[in-house]
This record gives C-alpha cells, sequence and structure tokens, in this order.
C-alpha cells in the first residue's frame, strides 16, 4: 500500500522526533556521566587534610580508645635498653655470605629485602634509585623489592599464594640464594578492613606475625626486620585503606614487637633462651603523620604526595618514605654496622 503525501510527511516527523530523543536521551547519559567524574574530581580536591588523630609517636602514655601510645611499652618511642642492645649485636653479626651461608668477606652479599605491598614497592624502588648516591653504602648490601602490587597483609600470610613464588624470582634475578637475605623492611596493610578497632589491628598483626614466621622459616640467616605500618590515609576517595584505619595500622605493628619484648616463645630471636622462630624485631621509620596539621612546624602529608586514590603515593610521596628509610638506615644503631662501610667508599 502507498503512502498519501499526508501520511509521508507525518511519518517523517515521526522520525525525525525519534531522532531528537534519541540525542537527548544522549546528552542527558552523557551530563550524567559528566556529573561522575565531575563529583568524583571534587572528592579527590575535597579530601580530609586532617582527620584530628595524633601520631603514635606523639601520643605518648595518653590513650586511643584505651590503648597507650608511643612506639614502645611504656608511651616512649625509644627502644627498650635490653632490646637495643641485643639488636646492636645481631647487627654487629651480619657479614656478608655466600649463596651457601658462609661469610665471605671478598665476594659475599647482604641481602636487604622489601616486603608488602604495592605502596612498599613504589617507594623502596624510589629508595633503590637512590642507593647509588648514598654516601659510604656498604657494597656488599644488595637492594631487592620484593613488595607486590595487590598483595595485602592477608595474601603475604598465605605460604600458597603467589607472592613467594613471585619474590623467589626477584631474589634470583638479584643473583641471592636465600642463605644470603639478612634484613628485611616490612610494611603491610589489610585490604578493605572495616572492622571496629581494635579488631581491624589484631586481624593486621595475625597476618604480620605469620609473615615474619615465613620469612624466618624461607630465610635461615635472616636477622632483623624492620616494621613500618602506613602513610596518612586522610585523601583516600577508594575503601582500599583509608583512615582511620590506616593510622590503626601502626598499633598492629606496636603489639607484635611487644610480643616478643614480653618474651613470646614463637617469636624468640635469642638462641640463649631456647629454639629461635623469629628474627628480632623493630620499628623502622614510623611514617604516619595527621595531613597537613602540623604544616610549617613538622613533616605533614601533602594531597599530591598522593596518586588520585588518595591510598598510593605519588612520585613525592615515594620520595619522602623513602627518605624517612634512608635516615632510618644511616643512623640507628642496629643498621649502621650493616649498612655502612667501615670506610668511605669512593
Amino acid at each position: 500500500m502507498e503512502l498519501t503525501s499526508k501520511q509521508t510527511k507525518w511519518a517523517n516527523l515521526s522520525l525525525r522526533g525519534s531522532r531528537w530523543w534519541l540525542v537527548l536521551i544522549l546528552l542527558l547519559l552523557l551530563l550524567l556521566a559528566g556529573g561522575l567524574v565531575f563529583r568524583q574530581l571534587t572528592a579527590v580536591r575535597l579530601g580530609q587534610s586532617t582527620v584530628g588523630l595524633t601520631p603514635l609517636t606523639e601520643l605518648g602514655s595518653q590513650k586511643y580508645h584505651g590503648v597507650e601510645g608511643g612506639l614502645y611499652p611504656g608511651g616512649g618511642n625509644e627502644r627498650p635498653s635490653a632490646h637495643n642492645a641485643a639488636g646492636i649485636e645481631i647487627a654487629e653479626s651480619i657479614r656478608p655470605l655466600a649463596s651457601n651461608g658462609s661469610v665471605n668477606e671478598e665476594s659475599g652479599k647482604i641481602g636487604f629485602v622489601a616486603v608488602g605491598m604495592s605502596n612498599t614497592s613504589m617507594e623502596f624502588e624510589t629508595f633503590q634509585e637512590q642507593a647509588d648516591g648514598i654516601p659510604q653504602l656498604n657494597p656488599a648490601v644488595v637492594f631487592v623489592d620484593g613488595a607486590q602490587h595487590g598483595k595485602a597483609s592477608q595474601f603475604v600470610a598465605n605460604p600458597e599464594d603467589e607472592y613467594w613464588t613471585v619474590l623467589d624470582e626477584r631474589l634470583a634475578a638479584a643473583g641471592l640464594s636465600d642463605e644470603q637475605v639478612q634484613v628485611v623492611w616490612l610494611k603491610n596493610a589489610r585490604a578493605r578492613s572495616n572492622l571496629p578497632f581494635p579488631l581491624d589491628a589484631l586481624l593486621l598483626k595475625a597476618d604480620l606475625r605469620e609473615i615474619v614466621e615465613l620469612l624466618y622459616e624461607r630465610f635461615p640467616n635472616l636477622k632483623i626486620v624492620y616494621l613500618s605500618s602506613r602513610t596518612y590515609g586522610g585523601y583516600a576517595t577508594i575503601d582500599l585503606n583509608p583512615e582511620p584505619y590506616a593510622y590503626q595500622s601502626a598499633f598492629a605493628v606496636k603489639w607484635l614487637i611487644e610480643d616478643q619484648l614480653a618474651g613470646d616463645i614463637g617469636l624468640n630471636y635469642d638462641p640463649d633462651e631456647g629454639t629461635v622462630y623469629a628474627p628480632w624485631l623493630s620499628w623502622g621509620p614510623y611514617l604516619w603523620a595527621d595531613g597537613l596539621a602540623d604544616e610549617g612546624e613538622g613533616f605533614v602529608w601533602e594531597q599530591s604526595d598522593f596518586a588520585f586514590d588518595g591510598t598510593h603515593t605519588s612520585p613525592s610521596g615515594q620520595a619522602k618514605v623513602a627518605g624517612l628509610l634512608y635516615h632510618f638506615l644511616r643512623t640507628d644503631e642496629t643498621a649502621v654496622p650493616w649498612f655502612l662501610a667501615s670506610e668511605p667508599t669512593q
């Protein structure tokens, strides 16, 4: 049947109208998408520059939810004298080792390995890039970035996780045997932990303990593990590890070290006290500060120190962590004996 000119006209108008509806719908979808992007960008710009929490190093004998501050018992930030003395003695016993674990002062190696998650990896890579410029660095020290993207503490604590296979591959690529690994920097956190305090910190502590035990099982000459907790999480725009969980991760480290100080048999590092199950544990650099709260007076975390997600450190943030780690290793009594050469290097 043929359409009349009037019917054709209405058909064309109808088609034209449907096209306009399609265009309108597309415009609405674009506006909606643009609004979502705008809100996301706004959220990034409006990240919390402070969350009102006190760094553990400044909390002292004050309490956080009834729990004492400080890096060590009694609200202090200094190692107890006996533990410090033991750490110095252990550090002085670290020597370059051949692949079979025997001392070889000429060509032996001291393996220093980073263990943890993506932030740890990026920050240690920055530290490694600066290593060539470290004055008096012990030439026997070999750095290995064993930290891996996507490997939160619950994964690394699993001995069957692929984390350990990749770590083995990286050690082999660096020319290190298991027997040559003697020092570890461990920095990790639980992904998407949303349990109330102290449960979140207790779970992380359990993970860290398992990781320490696994490390000692794999590396028979591992003598020292330095631990660090998270950086500031107030700018976070994702739920991976925002505040207050980033802040509270420090209590997991604090409590694990306190267990060793209290004589926990499973964390014994002293052969004079019985079977050794763990390396000597200590705080490494403490990395948390309350955003810009101390701006102009002390260490701060700026929004530019983080990537778009407010969780992973940006190049400037990575440089800050690398700098803190470098300062710690150059000045701490338990690091200087193995990290620095006894004579200036050329």
